[in-house]
């Protein structure tokens, strides 16, 4: 009967260790929410990579079209396809990506204005100026 009592105290004592390091890793990771300064360069760099490596339906995931009426729909990502192929092409033919920074931030009710600094590989530079809303709570890029 002991042995059993001391066997049960020695699992219950692994599983608390067991269980402690995996609460912490928990409670310390719903600390360390991200800001929405953060998601958002997070979504401009993302975006970038994204257009520089061709990846246009990851590239359309990001963007918001909700001032599209269903009909515009199937139009507009033509278009957006068409312009996201322009975009690859300049940055293919400036040597590809540096750096993707945002340089300002400007807040308004619903959007937040960006201008980003986009570096390029063969040393030049483009301002570009983006807009991004929260969409049912995730950050979209807005066109």
């Amino acid at each position: 009967m002991l042995y059993r009592f001391v066997s049960a105290s020695v699992s219950l004592s692994r599983r608390r260790c067991l269980l402690l390091p995996f609460s912490l890793a928990l409670g310390l990771s719903a600390c360390a929410t991200t800001t929405p300064e953060q998601s958002q360069d997070e979504l401009i760099q993302r975006f970038y990579a994204l257009v520089a490596a061709g990846d246009f339906d990851a590239c359309i995931a990001l963007v918001s079209a909700r001032n599209i009426s269903r009909e515009q729909l199937a139009s507009f990502e033509y278009k957006l396809r068409r312009m996201l192929a322009g975009a690859k092409g300049m940055i293919d033919s400036k040597g590809g990506l540096a750096k993707v920074e945002v340089v300002e931030r400007t807040l308004s009710e619903d959007v937040v204005k960006l201008r980003v600094l986009v570096s390029y590989r063969d040393g030049s530079t483009r301002r570009e100026r983006i807009n991004l809303f929260q969409e049912q709570g995730v950050w979209k890029v807005q066109l």
